[in-house]
Parts: C-alpha cells; structure tokens; sequence
C-alpha cells in the first residue's frame, strides 16, 4: 500500500469518524428540560407575534356584514351557474355548482340567517364562496368579499339584544370594523344546522 493510499485511508477514517459522531448526536434523545426548555421559547414567541388575536374571512350578505374563521374557507371563485335539483324545496339548498370540475352542494346563507335582500347597486361583486367542511366542501354566494380580517380578541363585543334576525341564534360576537359591525359566525353550529338543512 502506497503513502498516498494509506493518507487516503486515514482521511476516510477520520470522515467515518465523524459522521459517526454526527449520527450519534442526532439519534440522542433529548433531555426533557431540553425540550421543555424549546417548547417555552416556542410559547413565548407566539404570544409576542400573534398575541390573543384571531383571524375571520370578512364577507356582506343583503346589508349584514358577517366573519367566518379563515381556515375554513378553500376559495374564493368567480359565480357560476347552479343547477337546481328536482323534488327538493327547501330554500337553504340552492342546488348543485360546479367547482374544478367538481359537483359541489351550493347552499343559500341568507335563507338559513334571514339576512334579507342584497342592496341594489353593488354591480359585479358577488362571488362564490367555498368552505371546506369536515363532512364534504359546500358553497355560497356572498353579496360582496373582503377576505380575511385579523383582529384582536379583546375588540370582540357582546351580539347585542336588539339582533332580531337569525343571525343572532349563529353568532359568537360583534367586531366593530370602522363604521361597521361584523358577526362572527360560529362556524360548528353554522354547518350543523345546513347538514341538517340539506340531508
């Protein structure tokens, strides 16, 4: 064996060496204040980053401005025709839409929380909202979208007494937003009630 193949082995030790080494640190568990420690650190700077805030996709429907959470909203798409379904009455189904080639329930929001008619003059802002809910994606038209809103938890007052629509039975909260107040809508409740709706 040459000189240079015996530098060659001793350099390739040292590399099996340390990889070794490398292997062992990483196959180390962690000590349990370590990751105490970590999640601590974690914690602290979500608080400072995010704080007691939360998040809503900000929606009109007629004259109510209303607040869904965010991660339950999949997308925002231009409107599309609705294909009513025989036999089927009930004025919170409006039929079925096509979403990415995809037959999707469209319900009718303003029917279920008696939002009333949309105002006149809103020329071509209404969209299609679609909502990725546990039992299947659903859809609904929206008089007019804002997208989402972060907010902090402390601006969240009580629904007022004076809510005489439906609306109320839905909400969680008011959260003023300039000259404007939008209901947050509990989202659980709001799908139970449309699965029962529309079963």
């Amino acid at each position: 064996m040459s000189a240079s193949d015996l530098g060659d082995a001793a350099t390739g030790g040292e590399r099996g060496h340390a990889r070794s080494a490398v292997a062992r640190l990483l196959e180390r568990a962690p000590a349990r204040e370590d990751l105490a420690a970590a999640a601590a650190r974690l914690a602290a700077g979500a608080v400072e980053q995010h704080g007691d805030a939360a998040s809503a996709f900000v929606f009109r429907l007629g004259e109510e401005w209303l607040g869904l959470t965010t991660a339950l909203v999949d997308e925002v798409l231009e409107l599309r025709p609705v294909h009513r379904l025989p036999h089927r009455r009930d004025a919170a189904l409006r039929g079925l839409v096509n979403v990415r080639g995809r037959l999707t329930v469209c319900v009718a929001l303003p029917a279920l929380l008696q939002t009333g008619p949309a105002p006149a003059v809103r020329g071509g802002a209404r969209r299609l909202v679609v909502l990725a809910a546990p039992e299947g994606a659903l859809a609904f038209e929206a008089d007019e979208v804002h997208g989402s809103l972060r907010y902090p938890l402390d601006d969240v007052r009580a629904v007022p007494s004076t809510v005489a629509h439906a609306v109320a039975r839905f909400a969680t909260g008011v959260l003023p937003w300039g000259e404007r107040r939008i209901g947050l809508l509990d989202a659980d409740l709001l799908l139970h009630a449309l699965d029962r709706r529309i079963s």
